[in-house]
Order: C-alpha cells, then sequence, then structure tokens
C-alpha cells in the first residue's frame, strides 16, 4: 500500500466490527470519522474530538447519516479520559494541521502525549490505538520523536506496538503506529 493511513484503516477494519466504544483523537475534515462510524458495529459509541469549530463543522456535515452514534466533542484530545466513560476498544490519532487551514495551529507533543497515554491506559483488551504522525514539520517532528521514545519502552507484556514506514520516501513522509492491548 501506497498510502501509510490506507494501510492503518485495513488494519483496524477487524477490531472495528467489535468495538463499542471508538474514538478519532483528530476530527479534521471527518474523513477518518466516517471511516470509523461506516466501519464500526451498529451499536458502537463514536467520539470525535477537534479543538477547532472549523474542523467539527466539516466533520458534522460529512457524518451526517451516522450523526446519532457519534458525540462530536469541541475540545483537545488530552481531554479524553474526561469526555469517553469506560474502555476504549478502537482510537485512530491523525496527527498534524487541518487540511486546507492554517498551518500553525497543529497538534502538539504535550497534548498528544497525554491523549495516546489516555486511550492506552482505556483500551480493551485487545484494542487497537493507530497513530499517524507527520515528522515534515516542527511540531510533527517532536510529536514523532516523542512518540518513537515512549513506544520503544511500553512494556510488551501489555501492548504490541508496530510502526509502517515507507523506507524509500523522504524521511519526513507520515509513518503510523499500531499498538494492540494484549493484556
Amino acid at each position: 500500500m501506497s498510502n501509510v493511513l490506507n494501510l492503518v484503516k485495513e488494519a483496524i477494519k477487524p477490531a472495528l466490527q467489535k468495538a463499542q466504544v471508538v474514538v478519532d483523537a483528530t476530527a479534521g475534515n471527518g474523513h477518518d470519522t466516517l471511516f470509523l462510524a461506516e466501519h464500526a458495529a451498529d451499536e458502537a459509541k463514536i467520539y470525535a474530538f477537534d479543538i477547532q469549530d472549523t474542523a467539527l463543522s466539516n466533520t458534522r456535515a460529512l457524518t451526517a447519516e451516522y450523526a446519532e452514534r457519534i458525540n462530536y466533542v469541541l475540545a483537545s484530545h488530552d481531554k479524553i479520559a474526561e469526555w469517553v466513560p469506560g474502555p476504549i476498544d478502537v482510537a485512530m490519532f491523525n496527527l498534524g494541521y487541518l487540511p486546507g487551514e492554517e498551518h500553525c495551529v497543529t497538534t502538539k507533543k504535550e497534548s498528544t502525549m497525554t491523549a495516546v497515554k489516555q486511550v492506552l491506559d482505556k483500551l480493551s483488551c485487545n484494542g487497537v490505538c493507530v497513530i499517524v504522525a507527520y515528522p515534515g514539520h516542527e511540531a510533527g517532528a517532536q510529536e514523532a520523536a516523542s512518540l518513537e521514545e515512549f513506544f520503544a519502552v511500553l512494556p510488551r507484556k501489555n501492548y504490541t506496538v508496530g510502526c509502517y514506514r515507507l523506507l524509500n520516501h523522504a524521511r519526513t513522509a507520515p509513518y503510523a503506529y499500531v499498538v494492540e492491548r494484549v493484556r
């Protein structure tokens, strides 16, 4: 697969079919939220987070047919623990900035690391969290380095972490982590 995001979407489809609680930690223009809604079980509850009104408006418009299952949250993803009760079965982070908008508003390593830790603490057994990192801009490079350091020491008795990078592309090309809770 030439697109990292498409690969991780394929990787989480089996988990989505069984998921009861799904989180899109970075709603953006709504494409990932739509994917999650289309492939999750009908009874699944979906939480879509973003800090920008524009992003949530775009997400609402794109996912209108699934709106009764989606809780649109105008808040940073580092508030996941406050908004999502109980365990999380599938979570998705597509880091960076809102396509088509100002690039000065990006996800930041501090809030991203807080959010990732909250999700992993709440991740159900066999639950999956995917994170697409964009190291091609300053904030993205900082996030990517923090994630790499954190995942490298995550206890393997509890989690399995994979990383998918396109080796014959620029080192700044997006890449993805897939984390599964095994215990």
